[in-house]
This record gives structure tokens, sequence and C-alpha cells, in this order.
């Protein structure tokens, strides 16, 4: 596990900021699907409403392993992650619920994922350097 460095988190929480998360199927595909309600909770966790991801939900029951990309114009970060836990109940489902509910979406649970590895992915001389 690692801390995500605090321009990412920045970025993270900033609503501006594009975010995908890209799962791997059973026969070993990837499968990216737009990631709205990725938020972190701490520095070294991040969480996901689940509202339609029937098959990233599918995949991530099999293979917690992800990946992460978030990106504001030409500043990007990759972020590998593990899925530690699936929750239905509790504080962060409630909160996370009632958010989606104002956009009339029904959350289904809630992805807990420990930060693995944070990735420059910017346009710039940095990009692929490791940043945690």
């Amino acid at each position: 596990m690692v801390q995500m460095p605090e321009p990412v988190i920045r970025m993270i929480k900033h609503p501006d900021t594009k975010k995908v998360m890209a799962t791997v199927s059973p026969d070993g595909k990837p499968h990216m699907i737009v990631c709205g309600s990725l938020v972190v909770t701490e520095p070294d966790t991040i969480v996901v409403g689940e509202v339609f991801m029937y098959r990233a939900g599918e995949y991530l029951a099999k293979n917690p392993n992800v990946e992460f990309m978030v990106w504001q114009g030409r500043d990007a970060y990759s972020i590998k992650a593990v899925a530690k836990s699936r929750i239905d109940t509790g504080p962060i489902f409630e909160k996370m619920s009632q958010q989606l509910d104002k956009m009339n979406m029904t959350l289904v649970a809630v992805w807990v994922f420990e930060a693995q590895e944070v990735w420059d992915e910017s346009a710039s001389k940095n990009c692929g350097t490791k940043v945690a």
C-alpha cells in the first residue's frame, strides 16, 4: 500500500477531473469504465460507487487488481490498486448513496480499493515516472 501524493488527491477531488477504471476479464482482456463516483477517503484509499458496473463488478469479484486513470488537461496520473472490500451499508455507503440519489442514480454497493502504485502520466518530461 502507498499513500497518494497531495497533487493526486487534489486532482481526484476536483470536479473537472476525468476518471476511468480498468479491470481485467477472466480471459485477460482489459475493460474500462467511466468512474465519476471515484473519491479518496484516506491518502491510501479510493472508493467507487457501483451503479452501472455490470461487467466491472463481475470482473472485480474474480480479479481485484485495477488501474485508475485521472486527468485534467495535460496533467494525468495512473493509480494501480487492489479491491479490498465491497460494502452495501455504513457511513461511506450512505454518503455516496445520497450524492448519487441527487443525480437519479441508485447505488448498489461501494468498492473500497487500496492504492499500490502511483505514476505520473502527464504530457510532460515526467511521463512514466513512479511518484508513489
